[in-house]
């Protein structure tokens, strides 16, 4: 990874950071995610009886808010940043979420600490092959695990996910850094 990679993740956790401090700003910074996510809840086919994973939530868990919302299901928002979990979760007891938005200090590449059967793995969470690894080890027959996949313009930026794992599913995704989120059915 370039100096310039780890600088635009750096600029990323920070701005999250700051924002989880302005409910109104991270309202503003996150609407667009709400069709990303809207899409990612059709492609896996995630009900309010699943029990998901957002791993990678950082400090303004705006896919597990949306996932939250959408799905009425239980979420654990997971990072293996301290500081970012603990703004994440004042930030969802400030917008009323405290009850179906949980958080855990982890790092999904080195252990999956919880039941799921499903996961959504934010776009700058990695190493991608480990993650995507433990997650099938950890879920059971028909889990389902949602990746999102750099575009082209940023391949460079972000980590890719093994090509000898087919995936089952795909949905192109309108967003900047990524253009399509993946599926993968255990």
């Amino acid at each position: 990874m370039g100096d310039d990679d780890i600088l635009i993740q750096l600029l990323a956790r920070r701005g999250e950071k700051l924002l989880s401090k302005i409910p109104f700003g991270a309202n503003l910074y996150t609407q667009y995610y709400q069709q990303v996510v809207q899409k990612e809840i059709t492609l896996a086919q995630i009900t309010n009886n699943d029990v998901i994973l957002n791993i990678g939530c950082g400090a303004v868990p705006f896919t597990a808010i949306y996932l939250a919302l959408l799905t009425k299901a239980k979420v654990w928002a997971v990072d293996k940043d301290r500081k970012a979990i603990e703004q994440a979760r004042c930030y969802c007891n400030k917008i009323g979420l405290r009850e179906q938005i949980k958080f855990i200090i982890a790092d999904g590449s080195k252990g999956i600490p919880l039941n799921f059967t499903v996961a959504i793995v934010a776009l700058q969470a990695e190493p991608k092959e480990l993650l995507l690894d433990n997650l099938l080890k950890a879920t059971t027959q028909g889990g389902r695990l949602v990746f999102r996949k750099p575009s082209k313009k940023f391949k460079d930026h972000y980590d890719h996910l093994p090509k000898d794992y087919p995936f089952t599913g795909m949905v192109k995704q309108n967003m900047k850094t990524f253009d399509s989120s993946v599926l993968y059915v255990k």
